[in-house]
């Protein structure tokens, strides 16, 4: 069965109602917390110049994989994971498969799902997800779900040892409208690092924050960001695990002054992130990626600098303007990829998608997404 996607996704909704709609939330309490004294310090850089360029590896490579291939040919997301032996996992949300026309239009039959994975091994790309290859399904579905009610999307991931860990983000449809769906919940899905067979899924304890929006692998910890997502504005929000505990250890949460095994204490870190983007070191200290969340349907991907992974992120820098923003189409969920970088450049990925469906279809790059060098000397 051939399921109609969903163009608007989770994070172009709120900043598509951020004109109309507007929300106010109380202030998180937070009881006594655990000091914090162990999470790393690093030194933040000066701003430096900034020159951004299109990754033509990863453009042409991509480009052709999903014009030819006859699998994928466009999703969301586009999270990386690291792989043991040099591959790169690729992790999608919503996904297109199939062929591509001549005319690089995409068939209106095309097969559509949820989740996806691609794994790039020095080149050579490898669509992995549920079903079969005549009838694709999600590579993770909710248990008892029926796809077109109930699905997961991607979150940021992790190995473990010889696991591979996907944050999965939960929603539900609540009407019969584009708009009408709601989140319900995360969880943590296991795949065999090698064979990606899906080894099983964890459910989180019931939240309002996303979890999953990134994650940052530092020393004994693993930290997890999230979104606060109440549309019109969207604030981040920080969890830690020990390395290697992501779905058997206890979760800690940032409050603002300490960390607490409460999640109802964790405190908001700062306004403006989408609900994707990536914390990573970078030059002697952490940074932020994101789609500036402060400007409805920003076009802006913007960069903030930290001494430590719970902020505060300050210094906002434009890193680029996506071209593609014009009309219906619309740029979302930028975020960077610091394997795929250097020293002074980082990877920077962001999603390009319609509010006029009939784009997507029209022109496969329409639903794809872009890759970009940014380097900052």
């Amino acid at each position: 069965m051939h399921r109609t996607p969903r163009p608007f996704r989770r994070a172009a909704l709120g900043s598509a109602l951020a004109a109309v709609a507007a929300a106010v939330a109380a202030t998180l309490a937070a009881p006594a917390a655990v000091a914090e004294t162990d999470a790393p310090s690093l030194s933040t850089a000066a701003p430096p110049a900034v020159s951004a360029t299109v990754d033509a590896t990863l453009t042409q490579r991509f480009g052709h994989y999903g014009d030819t291939a006859g699998r994928w040919t466009g999703a969301d997301s586009a999270y990386s994971v690291p792989l043991p032996g040099g591959a790169i996992a690729w992790l999608y949300s919503d996904t297109f498969l199939g062929r591509v026309n001549a005319d690089h239009s995409r068939p209106a039959d095309s097969p559509f799902i949820h989740n996806s994975i691609v794994v790039d091994r020095k080149g050579t790309l490898t669509t992995y997800t549920g079903g079969t290859a005549a009838a694709p399904e999600s590579l993770v579905t909710v248990a008892g779900g029926d796809e077109g009610k109930d699905w997961y999307w991607f979150g940021d991931g992790t190995v473990e040892g010889s696991h591979l860990r996907v944050m999965l983000l939960h929603f539900r449809k609540t009407g019969d409208g584009p708009f009408d769906f709601a989140y319900a919940g995360s969880a943590v899905a296991s795949f065999d690092v090698h064979s990606l067979r899906l080894e099983g899924v964890v459910d989180r304890p019931a939240g309002t924050v996303q979890w999953g929006s990134a994650i940052l692998e530092d020393g004994p910890w693993t930290y997890v960001y999230g979104v606060e997502d109440l549309q019109a504005t969207k604030y981040m929000h920080v969890a830690r695990v020990r390395t290697n505990g992501l779905t058997r250890a206890p979760w800690q949460f940032w409050t603002g002054s300490g960390w607490s095994a409460d999640e109802s204490a964790s405190g908001r870190v700062m306004e403006g992130v989408a609900n994707e983007y990536s914390v990573s070191k970078f030059q002697g200290g952490y940074a932020l990626v994101t789609s500036d969340a402060t400007e409805i349907l920003s076009q802006h991907v913007v960069l903030y600098r930290s001494s430590s992974p719970v902020g505060p992120f300050t210094g906002k820098t434009l890193l680029y303007t996506t071209p593609e923003t014009s009309g219906n189409v619309f740029t979302y969920n930028a975020k960077a990829h610091p394997e795929l970088g250097d020293r002074d450049t980082l990877l920077v990925t962001y999603n390009v998608n319609s509010f006029d469906t009939a784009d997507v279809y029209r022109n496969v790059d329409n639903y794809r997404p872009r890759y970009i060098d940014v380097h900052l000397g």
